[in-house]
């Protein structure tokens, strides 16, 4: 009895030595299966987060969209309301009394210097032409009589006429000398009548409405018959500000700046001229008013774009200005350490890059340091890339502006 209790005091005392040996062998064991496991596992790539590969495992590298990096001009331009006037504008007004046989034009239609626009019946001014030449010839009839008169008197013996005799005879000639140019005056003037029954278009334009047609008496006092203006070239009036005059002055001079500002308009469509233009005007004082100068720019209009009277944007920007990489305004990002991007490499991995930035303009962003032309930089899912990992390119996007 006594060496059975024996045993049983021994079995309590080894008991938890027993416990303690197990739970280091089960330690060990969970350590080698955790060491064999990491052996056999994938390798990712150096330096990722255990999250990334998390993100891997369960939908693989994040989808963006990217574009390509191009060179463009950043230049925002000054921009001014103008209004589009002709350089000519002609009222062509009836300079003689009569009918219109004809209207040569079609209203609205483009015209040129020389053409026919109205035709006034011409009957009566052409008689008048044929009565003016007829009293020239009888005017030249009396002088011829006149002369010869004198010449007789003049080679008569002096005893057989009086001195006034010959006064009388030499002021017929006088006489009868004006008259002659009195009659040559008088059929100018019809000639000129008679050319005032044929309208012709003086400049090259556009027409309007005319208040004159066919069998419609014209007359000086009418008023115009019709409006031709200039289409092209064209002109366009604006006011610079004394403080944007100012500085393009200090800047070039007043010799260069013609060379160094570059003008383009802006239609109210939104298309920006491609030609630009030349600046043919400038106020010689500010308006007291509004401080801004008078400013016309001449522009070329071969497709009739600009309109007289319209209003456009006037833009004006430097001629020369070198270009920069561009990318759109929501690739840009930044933190507390100031302007980056994410470029995606050839294979694929998003890299963060630092750049340093220009001007803005129509939510573009010039770089001055950081990009290279033909990189493709994250446009969109910016949110989902972690540098130095892989992502997937949904589409690319290519530059909206050259």
């Amino acid at each position: 009895m006594s060496e059975e209790l024996e045993r049983a005091k021994a079995a309590k005392r080894e008991h938890p030595v027993a416990k303690v040996m197990g739970w280091l062998v089960t330690a060990v064991c969970l350590l080698w299966l955790g060491w064999m496991a990491r052996a056999l596992a994938p390798q990712k790539p150096a330096g990722g987060p255990p999250l990334m590969a998390m993100m891997g495992a369960a939908g693989g590298p994040p989808p963006v969209e990217v574009q390509t990096v191009e060179e463009a001009e950043m230049n925002p331009p000054n921009a001014y309301i103008g209004r589009v006037e002709p350089i000519q504008d002609v009222e062509l007004r009836a300079q003689i009394g009569g009918y219109v046989e004809q209207v040569h034009f079609k209203e609205g239609a483009r015209v040129k210097a020389g053409d026919l626009l109205f035709t006034i019946d011409a009957e009566q001014y052409e008689a008048r032409v044929a009565v003016r030449k007829a009293e020239i010839g009888q005017a030249e009839a009396a002088l011829d009589r006149a002369e010869r008169y004198l010449t007789r008197l003049e080679r008569s013996d002096a005893r057989a006429i009086t001195q006034a005799d010959l006064d009388t005879a030499r002021s017929d000639v006088a006489q009868g000398r004006a008259a002659v140019k009195q009659a040559v005056a008088n059929l100018a003037l019809a000639e000129i009548d008679l050319k005032h029954t044929r309208i012709i278009a003086p400049i090259d334009g556009r027409v309007g409405r005319t208040v004159a047609n066919v069998g419609d008496y014209v007359s000086p006092s009418l008023g115009a018959l019709v409006r031709i203006v200039q289409v092209d070239p064209i002109r366009i009036a604006f006011s610079v500000t004394d403080k944007d005059y100012l500085k393009a002055i200090e800047k070039f001079g007043t010799e260069r700046v013609q060379d160094a500002l570059r003008i383009r308009y802006r239609l109210p469509t939104g298309t920006v001229s491609d030609g630009v233009g030349t600046r043919d005007f400038e106020d010689n004082t500010m308006s007291a008013d509004t401080a801004t100068l008078s400013v016309r720019a001449r522009f070329s209009n071969a497709h009739g774009l600009l309109v007289p009277d319209g209003y456009v944007t006037v833009l004006v920007d430097l001629a020369n200005t070198p270009k920069s990489p561009v990318i759109p305004q929501e690739a840009l990002q930044t933190d507390r350490e100031g302007h980056f991007v994410y470029v995606v490499d050839e294979a694929g991995i998003a890299q963060r890059r630092a750049v340093t930035t220009g001007a803005i303009v129509d939510g573009r962003v010039a770089v001055t340091a950081g990009l290279k032309t033909g990189e493709r930089v994250v446009v969109q899912g910016v949110q989902k890339v972690l540098p130095g990992q892989p992502v997937t390119l949904a589409s690319s996007k290519e530059a909206g502006h050259k």
